[in-house]
């Protein structure tokens, strides 16, 4: 740019009014006005007037190119730095006439102008109310555009929203089968913690239908493979087996029942170990039930599990307590004595242990009674309890005194088992004669009956528990019995009560022996009298034994 047109300082409205007449008068000079040159004008003297109206002067310039066919105006503020003016340029249709320029060396003919430029803005302002129509027009194209746009918004909002609502159906679907999920694996650890708790078959099918009905099943039946057969696991025999358990025995899967009647359908569930089948659980199932095979599937094998639990302790039991009752011998007829002995193994567990009682002869005419407790249960305590019994008679052929028979005892259980330890009381008795000899190792204490309805605990001098690791010494103690009265000797299972102390169980029992005889008619009857009193109200949760030893009165 090299011809500077405008270079004025403005500070007020009226100055801009000033310099936008020059620069109107540069535009209209050779009778030409176009649209671009009111834009030009107006965009001008617009910036102009922002920067007066901040508070501050602006400098107007107006160049015009070497060859009079571009015009370039700029704005900026007073001192500031060229680089940040506003410029706006503007290509002309032709080059200015050179009158132009010298139009502004005057202000006379700066006026005469401004008059032509009013007659001419008065035509313009008729192009740009067409212009503003234009606009207008242009406007409401704008406009529908615009409404096409929130009408696609509001179609892209929509389609939001049910993907939303899809994935809020998806996520419940979800957290539900996550519940599921939670609620299969907690009826799954409850089933295994109930059925594992017992070793009864007849207890399972009970804590099955709890845990089954009415949610899974109407009503549950047990079908067990017994000798090659299904046989019904409530012992009602004359039932032939469901055609679905025998499917689901030999092919071990669940079998469905496609007739169902009256609404209810029976599904069979083999009861799966790794090697074999038990047999097969049948669920009724009435409409409406949960229906989870998988679930169920893993149920049944778990029980299973618990039947074969409780098979294999039954057997065992039953072993252990044919070996019991061939190690507890039928009590000898005594001359002038009455003996009477009563054992009942726990109600729990094995139902042996290590409780026992013994009466056999020794060659000077004399007898020895022994009751004995090894503590601890099952098939290890039977067997020391066994071994104990038979060193006790080996012992007996030398050595007839309690204390001394007791300490070979306590030196043997301590080489024989370390780890178990067993209480005793032995007593030795010749027939007629009324006075005993006794001793006890960490015992209960006898109860001697001096007359009915009349009883006490006898407190011998007691030394401690067979088997402890260390050396123990025994006393023997000598005890009357008066005629007509008798001596007990018994286990701590008879007195022992959880929740009290072990002498209110001894003094209760002392009450009922010494009531007994005047209940009954004879020993026998006494006994039973005696033991049902004794548990009366009361699971047992230990072996009981007890032995009487009453003398027979002699006639007058």
């Amino acid at each position: 740019m090299r011809h500077l047109l405008l270079n004025e300082r403005v500070q007020s409205p009226v100055d801009v009014a000033l310099a936008r007449a020059r620069v109107g008068h540069v535009l209209r000079s050779g009778e030409r006005t176009t649209d671009a040159d009111a834009e030009f004008l107006s965009a001008t003297t617009e910036r102009a007037l922002d920067g007066v109206e901040s508070g501050s002067a602006v400098l107007m310039r107006l160049e015009a190119s070497d060859d009079l066919r571009e015009l370039r105006a700029s704005v900026l503020e007073d001192g500031g730095e060229p680089d940040g003016a506003w410029s706006r340029s503007l290509v002309l249709d032709g080059p200015l006439p050179s009158a132009a320029l010298e139009a502004l060396a005057s202000e006379v003919e700066l006026l005469a102008a401004q008059q032509l430029a009013d007659d001419r803005q008065r035509r313009r302002l008729a192009g740009l109310a067409a212009e503003r129509a234009r606009e207008l027009a242009s406007h409401q194209r704008e406009l529908e555009e615009t409404n096409l746009g929130v009408l696609a918004l509001h179609a892209e909002l929509a389609q939001a929203s049910d993907e939303q609502r899809r994935l809020l159906r998806a996520e419940r679907a979800a957290r539900d089968e996550a519940e599921t999920a939670r609620n299969r694996l907690t009826l799954l650890s409850t089933a295994s913690a109930q059925l594992m708790a017992t070793l009864q078959r007849s207890e399972i099918r009970g804590r099955l239908e709890k845990l089954l009905i009415p949610s899974y099943a109407s009503a549950v039946d047990l079908w067990v493979v017994e000798d090659g057969s299904l046989v019904p696991m409530d012992d009602s025999g004359g039932r032939k087996p469901p055609e679905t358990a025998v499917r689901a025995v030999a092919e071990r899967r669940p079998v469905h029942d496609e007739a169902s009647r009256g609404g209810v359908a029976g599904t069979a569930f083999p009861l799966l170990l790794a090697s074999r089948s038990l047999g097969a659980m049948i669920l009724h199932r009435a409409a409406g039930a949960a229906d989870d095979d998988l679930m169920l599937g893993e149920l049944a094998r778990r029980a299973a599990t618990a039947m074969d639990n409780a098979q294999r302790f039954e057997h065992e039991r039953d072993t252990a307590a044919a070996l019991q009752r061939a190690m507890l011998t039928r009590l000898p007829q005594v001359p002038g004595l009455e003996l009477t002995a009563r054992y009942l193994p726990a109600e729990d567990g094995m139902n042996v242990g290590g409780d026992w009682y013994d009466v056999f002869p020794l060659e000077d005419g004399e007898y020895i009674g022994v009751v004995g407790d090894v503590t601890g249960h099952g098939i290890h305590a039977a067997v020391t309890m066994g071994q104990l019994r038979t060193a006790l008679r080996a012992y007996a052929v030398d050595e007839h005194s309690p204390a001394a028979l007791l300490g070979l005892l306590h030196r043997l259980l301590d080489r024989l088992e370390p780890d178990l330890f067993a209480t005793a009381v032995i007593v030795r008795f010749r027939p007629g004669d009324p006075e005993v000899t006794l001793a006890s190792a960490g015992h209960p204490p006898p109860l001697l009956r001096m007359a009915p309805g009349e009883a006490a605990p006898v407190e011998p001098v007691s030394g401690g528990m067979l088997g402890l690791p260390i050396d123990l010494t025994y006393t023997d103690n000598r005890v009357g019995i008066p005629p007509g009265g008798a001596l007990l000797l018994y286990t701590d299972g008879l007195v022992e009560r959880r929740g009290e102390p072990i002498d209110a169980g001894i003094a209760r029992l002392t009450a009922s022996f010494g009531d007994a005889a005047q209940r009954s008619r004879g020993p026998e009857e006494s006994a039973d009298q005696l033991l049902a009193s004794a548990l009366r109200g009361h699971a047992y949760d230990d072996d009981v034994c007890m032995l009487v030893l009453g003398p027979v009165p002699h006639p007058a």
